[in-house]
């Protein structure tokens, strides 16, 4: 049964749909602030960066120089060409080997940032709201933290560098050209200007074609994970064609995005190529005339078309940089959105030093309100749960897994107070809170790989128990009969077990956490009569001196409960023990005579 706290988060725009595209100018200018600001652990070494890359720059605008003295020589008939050459080569090695460092050392830090990246945003999640989290696909979680960050990577890892560098580089050979000719200057600059209007234009269109492509991806890979979850009940229902039709519309519809995204790329390579070939050849025109009536020399013409050759690359690393960083920035407004998820914190009111008294443990609901808006889920919620096994009865949406989450404080009432030991719950750091109490949802999902991990997910320090804690919920046989005992591989989620020994791993798993409390959602629901005599006489045994609360719809279980309470429409109706809530109440002996009960709430057989 999963409940009513998965819904009760206030709607928010679907994630994985382009929605969050958005070319106001205010927000790229955000998400630039935010860009730099994750340059800042490294920004003392991207300045070291940029100094060699302009050094490279540096080596190579001399070349055309070198040239022009070769060409000087040649003319005036010198045969001492050896020196010139050398230098050349020189020149170029030393061009060379810069520019591998600052590959190599760019693309180092464009991953550190993007590793550092990757783990805040899973601390963030894993330290986001339960109501936050569950509300989000999986999957676009996963496009985010993933593909979403390896644009970033390509952004800061050259992309940034080029940005500063290049242009630099492009004003220096300028300068170098205007000293050559400083007509055939004005007419580049001149062919230049008419391309970079062009290319701003293309630029916008990439940043907002990768943005929703990335975004369709995500709706896309969120679609795969739901159907694996439940790939059983996908293929019992015969519904593959109408998945992988589902599937396969987001992938068309990634697909369209990452063309109009690779359309708009190829306008900016076709204008970076065009800044340069066609001003090429318009100057090798211009300068042949030049050279042909005598006022411009052989040398001269070479060394001009060397450095107009040379602003190819530069000007390509310009556009190519301006259209990675409009990548970058798309990325970056959705892995803010990763960023921004509501944490778990404490109230700024409370401290965290409140400590839990000693003595024998007790929960306690005084006057529980909890729900959204005008929708109340509890509604005025009190009862005591002492040392023993109290269980939480009552139909679908009575409120039940709901009371188990504000215990575990997943969220937190809005009115009244859930005490454990006299101690209101939210002044208590969650960290202490949660290993006080040992949580078993419904489903029982496993973390670990092998059956022993999977036990001991969250115990340390009790793997001397684990057999103990096994034999408690009858699981000793069946680990004995697996081929690798206790490393069997439960395969991912632990769809390699059946559904019952998954439940009895995961009580066992809560057993060895020694908590003062065990909340256990529907902890029995997939157990056969003997499995479940079996942990209800451990759980008997547990509430000898811990409180173990549970919710069920079981009556088998019910009525083996030192204290019920029953639950109608988010209210407490009744608290007392089976035989006594049986003769008293006809809304539990309606529970008791529905369909699915065992024996109309009789005992199971010992």
């Amino acid at each position: 049964m999963i409940e009513e706290i998965a819904v009760q988060a206030p709607p928010h725009p679907e994630t994985g749909t382009g929605s969050e595209t958005d070319a106001d100018p205010a927000a790229r200018r955000k998400a630039s602030r935010l860009l730099w600001g994750y340059l800042k652990p490294v920004r003392a070494l991207l300045g070291g960066l940029l100094v060699l890359e302009l050094f490279a720059h540096g080596a190579t605008l001399v070349q055309p120089l070198v040239a022009r003295w070769v060409m000087e020589h040649l003319e005036e008939g010198s045969q001492a060409l050896i020196w010139p050459v050398l230098m050349l080569a020189g020149i170029a090695l030393v061009g060379m080997v810069l520019s591998w460092v600052c590959t190599f050392l760019l693309g180092r830090t464009g991953m550190r940032i993007v590793r550092d990246m990757r783990r805040r945003l899973t601390r963030r999640v894993l330290c986001g709201t339960v109501a936050a989290v569950e509300r989000r696909p999986v999957g676009d979680f996963l496009s985010r933290v993933g593909s979403d960050t390896t644009l970033l990577q390509e952004t800061v890892g050259g992309a940034v560098i080029n940005a500063a560098a290049a242009p630099v580089a492009v004003l220096g050979a300028i300068v170098l050209m205007g000293t050559i000719d400083l007509g055939m200057l004005g007419l580049v600059v001149g062919l230049f200007a008419v391309t970079t209007f062009a290319e701003k234009f293309a630029l916008r269109r990439v940043g907002e074609a990768v943005e929703q492509e990335q975004a369709k991806v995500a709706s896309m890979t969120s679609a795969l994970q739901r159907v694996l979850i439940a790939f059983r009940t996908v293929k019992a229902s015969g519904t593959e064609r109408a998945e992988e039709h589902r599937i396969g519309s987001e992938a068309d519809a990634a697909y369209r995005a990452g063309v109009r995204s690779v359309r708009a790329e190829a306008w900016v390579e076709v204008i970076a190529g065009a800044s340069v070939d066609l001003t090429f050849l318009i100057v090798l025109a211009v300068g042949a005339t030049r050279v042909a009536d005598g006022t411009l020399g052989v040398g001269d013409l070479v060394a001009f078309l060397l450095y107009l050759m040379y602003l190819h690359e530069p000007v390509e690393e310009v556009f190519h940089a301006a259209s990675e960083i409009a990548e970058g920035l798309a990325a970056v407004r959705r892995v803010e959105a990763v960023r921004d998820l509501p944490a778990e914190r404490p109230r700024p009111a409370l401290t965290a030093s409140v400590r839990i008294p000693d003595g024998p443990p007790e929960v306690r609901c005084e006057g529980v309100w909890f729900g959204y808006r005008d929708q109340p889920v509890l509604r005025d919620v009190g009862f005591v749960a002492p040392v023993g096994l109290t269980v939480l009865v009552g139909t679908s949406g009575a409120g039940k897994t709901t009371l188990l989450s504000l215990m575990e404080r997943f969220a937190d009432v809005d009115k009244g107070r859930v005490l454990l030991n006299g101690v209101d719950v939210r002044e208590l750091d969650r960290a202490e809170l949660r290993h006080r109490m040992a949580y078993v949802q419904q489903e029982a999902p496993l973390l670990g790989e092998t059956v022993r991990e999977a036990a001991l997910y969250g115990t340390e320090g009790a793997e001397a128990g684990l057999r103990d804690a096994l034999a408690s919920v009858a699981l000793t046989s069946w680990v004995d009969s697996l081929p690798e005992g206790l490393d069997t591989r439960v395969g991912e989620r632990g769809v390699a077990i059946s559904g019952g020994q998954r439940q009895r791993l995961a009580v066992a798993r809560a057993l060895l956490r020694g908590a003062d409390v065990l909340l256990l959602d529907e902890a029995t629901s997939q157990l056969d009569a003997i499995s479940e005599r079996v942990l209800l006489d451990s759980l008997a045994h547990q509430a000898r001196d811990r409180i173990v609360l549970a919710v069920t719809h079981r009556l088998s279980v019910a009525a083996e409960a030192d204290r019920l309470v029953l639950l109608e429409d988010g209210q407490v109706r009744a608290v007392g023990r089976h035989e006594d809530l049986l003769r008293s109440d006809p809304v539990y002996r309606e529970l008791v005579d529905a369909p699915g009960t065992r024996a109309n709430g009789e005992r199971p057989p010992r």
